[in-house]
């Protein structure tokens, strides 16, 4: 390789971007962690993650600052299918849902707190350099201002989110695209009570003034006194839903009654934010001198608040094969070829359930017997949110021969 100033550069400095720098700095590599935004700053996402991420956040040592944000710890899951309460996973027991730009900041901070690691925000890559077939940096420019640079790094990681200009520049492959499926939008609300246990709390129902047979609202008490609540609409009635966001975000959680008693006496807190350009998509996870991680390798509606967790893992997975291969254990090819298998096989069964492709697998019989089956035997139950929140692999409960087992049928052939 010609010049190199950095062992990774990474592209978006969010959860995705600064956990991977963390685990390399972590085996003592050097990273550059750029991000357009500044920080602190909100960013589109459902904001609740569970005890998988509070693990990583342990292992990178920024879990202590992150409890000591006054979040409520939820105790139960509450959704359409299922409810139960969070099972304990390395000795805890609960989820939380704090503001992006606080989450965020703590954990950039954190980055920029390791000697391995060089920050800079406000910084937009503008280009990736090739050299002899590979991509060996980048180019980038200071969002306020002319000034111009370059970087060169043995490999450049696009985390920078589902509309990744790594991606694109690269020339990622997608594959086992999938429609969108909702629109969702979502504020801060002042004054919402909480349950008893605190929960992580949604409800579904049809919105008939909008035309949409399937709605959702999710309430998710958060940090600060706030409560993040959002409604989405089945991706049909988008256009019509964005027209009059805030007359039809209020008018749809009016349509829900269980949601409206909860949030009606609620004080709105903040700008509501929300898109339906959601899309569901495996990006191709690597290449010469790339990598992908979190939503730039693969997104996936938000309605089972994945998101966070994925991030986390995959930038556990995307380190130990960059490690693997600069060790000289494995050449670049075997171990990046290895981290794509293995962050498929971590997020394909709740892509597959999100997407509802899972659901056509198995066909509507066996599912319907499934969800029933949810809320008549507390063990199910409690491996579905096991499995949501990945305290056992979801591969045991979220595929279509685990499915079959849950309801007493031979796996298929």
């Amino acid at each position: 390789m010609g010049r190199v100033d950095f062992d990774a550069i990474v592209v978006g400095a969010r959860v995705a971007g600064a956990a991977t720098a963390l685990y390399l700095a972590r085996r003592g590599y050097s990273v550059l962690l750029l991000d357009r935004d500044r920080f602190p700053s909100p960013t589109l996402s459902t904001h609740l993650f569970f005890t998988d991420t509070l693990d990583a956040l342990r292992e990178l040592g920024a879990l202590e600052r992150v409890l000591a944000v006054d979040a409520p710890r939820l105790r139960w899951l509450r959704f359409p299918y299922v409810a139960a309460p969070f099972p304990e996973y390395g000795g805890l027991d609960f989820a939380l849902c704090v503001r992006r730009e606080v989450f965020d900041t703590i954990l950039l901070q954190h980055a920029a707190a390791q000697p391995e690691i060089t920050v800079q925000t406000g910084t937009e890559v503008t280009g990736l350099i090739r050299e002899d077939g590979r991509v060996a940096g980048v180019r980038y420019r200071a969002r306020r201002g002319k000034t111009e640079g370059e970087a060169h790094a043995r490999i450049v990681i696009g985390a920078d989110g589902r509309h990744s200009f790594v991606a694109r520049a690269a020339g990622a492959a997608e594959y086992d695209l999938v429609a969108p499926l909702f629109a969702w939008y979502y504020a801060y609300l002042l004054d919402v009570p909480l349950d008893d246990p605190p929960s992580a709390a949604a409800f579904s129902g049809p919105f008939p003034e909008l035309g949409a047979e399937y709605a959702a609202a999710f309430i998710f008490p958060a940090d600060s006194g706030l409560t993040l609540v959002g409604f989405g609409v089945e991706h049909a009635a988008f256009a019509r839903f964005r027209r009059n966001v805030r007359t039809n975000f209020f008018a749809g959680l009016r349509s829900l009654p269980e949601a409206w008693e909860r949030v009606g006496q609620g004080r709105l807190a903040s700008r509501i934010l929300g898109t339906g350009q959601l899309p569901n998509l495996f990006r191709t996870a690597w290449g010469p001198g790339w990598a992908l991680v979190g939503d730039a390798g693969c997104h996936k509606d938000p309605h089972t608040a994945q998101g966070m967790g994925d991030a986390v893992r995959s930038a556990r997975l995307l380190a130990a094969a960059l490690d693997c291969w600069w060790r000289g254990e494995a050449s670049e090819v075997e171990a990046l070829a290895w981290y794509q298998r293995e962050r498929d096989a971590d997020l394909r069964p709740m892509y597959d359930f999100t997407t509802f492709r899972l659901q056509a697998q198995v066909g509507e019989e066996i599912w319907e017997r499934f969800n029933q089956l949810t809320w008549e035997d507390p063990n199910l139950a409690s491996r579905r949110v096991a499995a949501m929140t990945h305290a056992v692999h979801p591969a045991e409960v979220y595929t279509p021969d685990a499915v079959r087992r849950a309801v007493g049928m031979p796996s298929a052939l």
